[in-house]
């Protein structure tokens, strides 16, 4: 499509503020010119499509979601989802009801799969006992809302073989009582003692979840995604690369993806030629359009575990807990780290020596800045070395990310989430956590993500929360880490074009001549209240461009 857009459009030109232009014209999925309506018009030809926005608009980049699980939310649209309630109960209540749905269709010893429990509303861990008053002797694998430990029935620790005499694996621990019996909790590496019986998702099931999700994530303005990848036992590459790989290869993949491998995918993929920032799929068809198809598949990261989460009090610290004394964090005092720091190092270097580069899982301090001083060590590729999530940070940590050239990425909805309890769990050091506008300061960049299925798929409210630092619809919320707010312009920057710088394309996430149309066309409000919060918080497209196509468009949207 040949499109003339006019009205208020933010290109994010330049390094600060919003770069605001008079017209669009897009041409071939790329931005042919952006500025003065006089000028920009004189390109259109007669059976160019025109978009004329009043007062009302305003048009923007899309957005790219640095931190998705893609495939694991597809196999999630099928799960049990335990968020929605906040105790015991209302847990138990949800898996008593999806075990009943399962009996009256006559399966009564298929798995129960979920997420979204957190020990924080229990009060301490669940038990595998209580799992089985929900649902008797159903084998049930649900993971916490961090996804860093997983709660199992006493059918499923029996198919899985832990008992008593099972040995905590390195880098994770099975929680138990005092006699030394598994209580039901399997804690970071841990988990992944269910993964040999747990069934899995084949490429075919997660097809038509796939593209049900892709449609919901171009609603709300998002088009492109990095995907971490998932633990699993493939000795592979992957189903989600297998995935990604065949829709592109058919043109069908409707989104963008960079996606990551885990640490036992290295070999496959190094065996396979696969180097971060490369086309992966083959063109099926000839020309432009088919190629860009293809393209929208890339190789991302190698994804390594540095240390554990907030949720699941395994962090590592550079300090112990400040609540250690009366709650026992996971691993002592201070958290723990899941892998030696000569394993770490010896995955990045295999990796970059196969031009594969590094994005390293670190939350608390101790793994932050461990993980800077490995990321220090490598090579630069194609693609930047980043560390996720970066929750607590050495204020003397903070200002490496930009000279060592390692991104923050950064997911500020976990704020929302995670404040109570990392005052709890950290004490006045929460003041420092998410660090957004001293990593930016130091010339960082922080790729905003949502970290879903942790989180909703919504990325405006994180883009709120990094400007309020608080529940941006929760106004008597006392902000943590006032220091670290950032504007509006800034936190687009971070959900627009950083993701996008990250992976290597200096041709997305800005409006200008050359650039990729991927773009949005929004209600003007949320410019016209930058300061609210609340209004960004629910702010919604009413279209949605990729390669200058629509692939949303709002009812009401008619311009």
């Amino acid at each position: 499509m040949s499109l003339l857009v006019s009205g208020r459009i933010a290109t994010l030109a330049g390094d600060t503020g919003f770069g605001w232009v008079e017209a669009l014209a897009v041409a071939g999925g790329r931005v042919l010119a952006a500025g003065r309506l006089a000028d920009v018009e004189a390109l259109a030809g007669p059976g160019w499509t025109r978009w004329r926005l009043g007062d009302g608009f305003a048009v923007m980049p899309a957005m790219t979601d640095a931190h998705m699980h893609l495939t694991m939310l597809a196999r999630a649209r099928d799960q049990v989802d335990l968020s929605a309630a906040d105790e015991l109960e209302g847990y138990l209540a949800l898996l008593r009801v999806a075990h009943q749905r399962r009996l009256a269709a006559g399966d009564s010893t298929g798995w129960l799969l979920g997420h979204g429990w957190s020990p924080a509303h229990i009060g301490g861990w669940p038990t595998a006992a209580m799992l089985e008053s929900a649902a008797p002797g159903r084998p049930i694998a649900l993971w916490a809302h961090d996804h860093h430990s997983r709660w199992a029935s006493p059918a499923a620790l029996a198919m899985a073989g832990i008992g008593r005499g099972t040995a905590d694996p390195a880098g994770g621990v099975i929680q138990r009582d005092d006699a030394g019996e598994p209580i039901g909790v399997l804690s970071e590496a841990a988990a992944g003692l269910l993964n040999e019986v747990v069934p899995a998702a084949t490429a075919d099931e997660l097809e038509a979840p796939l593209a049900a999700l892709a449609a919901d994530l171009a609603a709300l303005g998002v088009v492109a995604c990095h995907d971490p990848n998932e633990l699993d036992v493939d000795a592979g590459i992957g189903v989600a690369q297998e995935l990604y790989r065949r829709l592109a290869e058919a043109g069908r993949l409707p989104l963008r993806v960079h996606a990551s491998i885990r640490e036992h995918h290295l070999e496959a993929a190094i065996d396979a030629g696969l180097r971060s920032g490369e086309g992966v799929a083959a063109a099926m068809g000839a020309g432009p359009r088919a190629r860009r198809l293809a393209e929208r598949y890339r190789m991302g990261w190698l994804k390594l575990f540095a240390d554990g989460s907030l949720g699941s009090r395994s962090a590592a610290l550079l300090e112990p807990y400040s609540d250690a004394a009366h709650r026992p964090p996971t691993g002592g005092p201070a958290g723990m780290f899941v892998a030696r720091r000569e394993e770490l190092a010896g995955h990045l270097g295999r990796a970059a020596a196969a031009g594969i580069a590094g994005q390293v899982h670190a939350i608390g301090d101790a793994a932050v800045r461990l993980a800077l001083d490995l990321l220090a060590e490598q090579p630069r590729l194609a693609l930047r070395p980043r560390i996720e999530h970066a929750q607590l940070v050495h204020p003397d940590d903070v200002p490496r990310f930009g000279q060592l050239g390692v991104a923050a990425s950064i997911q500020p909805i976990h704020l929302r989430s995670d404040a109570a309890m990392a005052r709890r769990s950290w004490g006045a050091r929460a003041e420092l956590a998410f660090p957004i506008a001293g990593a930016l300061a130091g010339g960082a960049l922080v790729p905003f993500g949502t970290d879903a299925p942790v989180e909703p798929i919504d990325p405006w409210p994180g883009i709120a929360v990094a400007m309020c630092r608080r529940d941006p619809l929760r106004l008597t919320d006392q902000p943590l880490g006032r220091q670290h707010a950032i504007d509006l312009a800034a936190a687009l920057r971070s959900a627009c074009l950083h993701p996008a710088l990250v992976a290597g394309e200096e041709d997305r996430g800005r409006l200008v001549a050359g650039h990729r149309a991927d773009m949005l066309v929004v209600p003007s409000r949320p410019f016209d209240n930058s300061a609210d919060a609340a209004v960004i918080a629910q702010a919604r497209p009413l279209a949605t461009l990729l390669d200058g196509e629509p692939v949303f468009r709002a009812p009401e949207f008619d311009p």
